[in-house]
Parts: structure tokens; C-alpha cells; sequence
């Protein structure tokens, strides 16, 4: 049986593809039980992943080199979600392909997105933004925000 997936925006982020793997590599090193399927410039990640041996035999990257500016209008961006990097994770999502999507960008378009290509639960109008929030315990805990 195979590992659960998640489709990471590597190109998502102020800071872009370096921080995002090595999230990913975090991520990996913290719970062995899942891939990743990261989604942008192969070049960059390619060279990120040189840093983290652990992360490589755990990914596949799906090239794509255009990114959703981070003050880039949602509509604009769903109307280019075919061909960047938060649109190909999220259609990820849709096919199957991966079980979660991950993205530091744009969060207007990425809600945009997915609630118009994952749409939400019977009942649930809007989804929930999620982040993990380190605690003094061993564990994190999920904080979600569920908007007003």
C-alpha cells in the first residue's frame, strides 16, 4: 500500500522553494508516513533537495514554473490555476493524486481555489484555514480559523 500524499506549493511564500522543502523535509523527518508531492520549478527543487537526502526518496516534483503573486487578485488567479504551482497542488487534491494541499501563498487565492475546485461539505460555506502551533508539551496541536 502506498503512502498519503501532500501536493506542496513549493513556489508558494515570501521566502519561495528553499523554505518550502525544507518544510517538507521537516515535515518528513517528524512523521515518516507520508510523501510529498512537490509542485514547481524542477531546477529549485532539484537543488533544494540536495540538502535533504530524506526528503528526496520521499517526493516527486511536478514541474511548473508560474507562481500566484502574493497581491495577485484570487479571480485572476483561478482563471490561472492550470498553470501554477498552488493550482496544480490543489488539482492534486481533485484528481486524487495527493490527499492535502500545502501553500505559504497567496491565501485569498488559495481559499478561492480550493472551494471552487474541492468545494466545501454539505452544511460548511467556507473552509477552515489550519496551522500547527508548537506547544511546551511533545506535541503540536492544530489551531484552525473559521473566519466570522
Amino acid at each position: 500500500m502506498s503512502l498519503p500524499r501532500i501536493a506542496v506549493d513549493a513556489m508558494g511564500g515570501d521566502e519561495g522553494v528553499r523554505v518550502m522543502v525544507e518544510g517538507a523535509a521537516l515535515a518528513r523527518r517528524r512523521h515518516d508516513k507520508f510523501n510529498f508531492l512537490l509542485v514547481g520549478d524542477e531546477t529549485r527543487i532539484k537543488s533544494a533537495l540536495e540538502d535533504h537526502p530524506n526528503l528526496r526518496d520521499a517526493s516527486e516534483i511536478l514541474h511548473c514554473e508560474d507562481v500566484v503573486a502574493g497581491d495577485e487578485l484570487p479571480s485572476r488567479a483561478i482563471r490561472r490555476a492550470k498553470t501554477t504551482s498552488m493550482g496544480l497542488a490543489v488539482n492534486a487534491v481533485k484528481q486524487g493524486e495527493a490527499g492535502a494541499a500545502v501553500s505559504a501563498g497567496n491565501t485569498g487565492a488559495l481559499m478561492a481555489m480550493s472551494k471552487l475546485a474541492l468545494r466545501t461539505m454539505q452544511g460548511i460555506d467556507r473552509p477552515a484555514l489550519a496551522a500547527l502551533m508548537p506547544t511546551l508539551e511533545e506535541h503540536d496541536v492544530i489551531m484552525l480559523d473559521l473566519g466570522a
